[in-house]
């Protein structure tokens, strides 16, 4: 079998179908708070503050959602669980270890912070062969408004601890952030509530992992741990805060690499270097400087 023709061939290209997902600003505020928002964040948890807003981050919110997302799913269902369906089907219903490694959000309008409808369409673009590690997908999910004018567009990587070295094309990473050679310009610090992980899944990313201790330690872990999507939420509201106030609608693209799982309850603390006038990366460290997301970067306008 050559590498344009291996297991995996047939879902390159194929998505989920046109979806849409309703808000109001109850999941605006509600998201906010997931991610760290406080009661003294107005802007951010008060919908008659005068200067409501939504972070960019929200835009990830379609694509892990089992409660916003029409059609309703009883679990979350992104693209990824495509390739994901090919795995457990072939290794006759055994799920391996999989993971999700990264997300960048490219942001073309501000979300809307009082409600509205994202269209989605989705697809499955290649499936990497990561070698004796396994394989890593890579989805991208579209977003419009209602009148068809594209608001956002998201690429995502898995990670499914199986059939690596089928052929593919290999994987060589993801990011490819270029750090200065001098010490961070900004640190910022905060920390996961325990129940942070139990708060944000009540945005729709309702994966038993993030919620019931016994299944976190099935796949190898100490009990609950966070949604990747979460600790890149806490990221991005940690640098607009630092660098550009409540000051949301700035904000073009966002990303980062997440390399490490965190548990709630998990002091953070994010290293910033200014790389151009608007524009930064980073990194954001957990318990004792695990690193749990590298390779991000912010910019604004």
């Amino acid at each position: 079998m050559s590498r344009e023709e291996n297991m995996f061939s047939h879902i390159i290209g194929t998505g989920l179908g046109p979806r849409r997902m309703d808000y109001t600003w109850r999941d605006v505020a509600l998201y906010n708070i997931a991610v760290g928002a406080t009661k003294d964040d107005l802007p951010y948890v008060y919908e008659k503050s005068g200067d409501f807003k939504a972070l960019p981050t929200f835009y990830m919110t379609p694509y892990l959602n089992s409660i916003l997302m029409q059609p309703v799913r009883e679990v979350p269902y992104a693209p990824n669980e495509i390739l994901g369906d090919v795995i457990i089907e072939a290794r006759n219903g055994n799920i391996p270890n999989r993971l999700h490694m990264a997300m960048d959000v490219d942001i073309y309008k501000p979300v809307t912070p009082f409600g509205g409808t994202f269209l989605t369409k989705d697809r499955v673009n290649k499936v990497y062969d990561w070698g004796d590690k396994g394989v890593v997908g890579e989805m991208t999910m579209n977003l419009f408004d209602l009148a068809g004018n594209p608001v956002a567009d998201l690429t995502s990587l898995h990670y499914h601890a199986a059939f690596g070295n089928f052929g593919g094309e290999p994987f060589k990473g993801s990011g490819g952030v270029v750090y200065p050679d001098r010490e961070p310009d900004f640190v910022v610090e905060d920390q996961l509530a325990d129940n942070q992980a139990v708060l944000y899944r009540l945005m729709g990313d309702t994966y038993s992992t993030h919620v019931d201790p016994s299944v976190g330690k099935g796949y190898g872990y100490e009990g609950t741990f966070m949604q990747g999507l979460c600790t890149l939420g806490f990221a991005c509201r940690m640098m607009i805060q630092k660098l550009i106030p409540y000051q949301t609608e700035r904000v073009t693209h966002f990303g980062g690499q997440l390399r490490s799982i965190c548990y709630p309850g998990e002091a953070l603390k994010l290293h910033g270097w200014k790389l151009e006038e608007g524009k930064v990366c980073y990194k954001l460290f957990g318990r004792d400087n695990k690193l749990l997301v590298s390779n991000g970067t912010m910019i604004w306008k």
